[in-house]
């Protein structure tokens, strides 16, 4: 007969495996955020507008606060609340009917509580001109509060600075 501690031992080797194989690691939530990230922002070609403002409201629920948004070309350089980021989406979505955003070549370095993640984020789409392909290298931080990773800054790398 197998003795109580045999059977403990044996239980808390297989919450252990479980644990390990599955409940995401910190890069797996990271890379996760990232694509609910890409999910919320991309516009089908005939979003409802309760749709839109749900997907904006995820997309900040997603950042920290505030939340550092660094564009040199656009002159912006500030931190932005989540409603801020609600409403910037929100107009983007306006503007850019039918656009679907992926990450790409996704890089993630995390130092205890922080990390640090470089991207390319593509875009596919149209806007009242046409349509369109655009590429954007992104440096990204994040930050674990609560044992979520939230987003504390995006800077978009100009092309000069590579």
């Amino acid at each position: 007969m197998i003795n109580r501690k045999s059977i403990i031992a044996v239980l808390l080797l297989l919450t252990a495996v479980i644990t390990f194989f599955l409940l995401p690691g910190d890069e797996k939530k990271i890379r996760s955020n990232l694509s609910s990230l890409a999910d919320y922002c991309s516009t089908p070609q005939q979003e409802p507008m309760l749709e839109a403002l749900k997907k904006a409201s995820l997309t900040a629920k997603l950042c920290a606060i505030p939340c550092r948004v660094s564009i040199d070309s656009l002159d912006l350089d500030r931190d932005l609340s989540q409603k801020e980021i609600s409403n910037h989406l929100l107009m983007m979505k306006k503007q850019m009917v039918a656009t679907r955003f992926t990450f790409h070549d996704i890089t993630v370095q995390i130092t205890g509580r922080q990390a640090a993640i470089s991207t390319t984020l593509r875009l596919k789409g149209n806007t009242m001109n046409g349509r369109f392909t655009d590429a954007y290298e992104f440096d990204i931080r994040a930050v674990k509060t609560d044992g979520k990773w939230l987003f504390s800054s995006f800077h978009v790398v100009e092309f000069m600075e590579r």
